[in-house]
């Protein structure tokens, strides 16, 4: 379970350099000039790098349930069977989750999603049999 919390909270690093990756490509040198700038004025965010913001929102409300499963589940000792298949279950749908936003491929970015929240309710499930 261990693990899969740090692995999950790398994806969340990773995918925190992805709104400005985008707006490197859209604006080149303005975007670093920007950046090491006050920032009075936002650049316009290129349609790649709004989705890829808005896909990083979506993870941190996502963490604010998926951590504290996580940290219960390894309190009690969780760390195997249904508590660990629902960790696996969300990491790897935030994984397909951020290419599906970006790439804006239909209904699978809220398939993707769906799954994910499957993976903390087996979580939530686990923890609830413990009780």
């Amino acid at each position: 379970m261990l693990t899969l919390l740090l692995l999950t909270l790398a994806l969340y690093v990773a995918q925190t350099f992805t709104p400005p990756m985008f707006m490197s490509r859209a604006h080149g040198p303005l975007a670093l000039r920007h950046a090491g700038g006050p920032r009075d004025t936002p650049l316009e965010p290129s349609k790649n790098a709004g989705r890829a913001a808005r896909a990083l929102i979506n993870m941190n409300e996502a963490l604010f349930v998926f951590i504290p499963l996580a940290l219960a589940c390894l309190h009690y000792g969780l760390d195997s069977g249904l508590a660990w298949w629902g960790a696996l279950t969300f990491l790897l749908a935030r994984v397909v989750y951020v290419p599906a936003y970006i790439l804006a491929i239909g209904p699978i970015r809220s398939i993707v999603w769906t799954v994910g929240h499957g993976g903390l309710a087996l979580m939530a499930a686990a923890l609830l049999k413990t009780l």
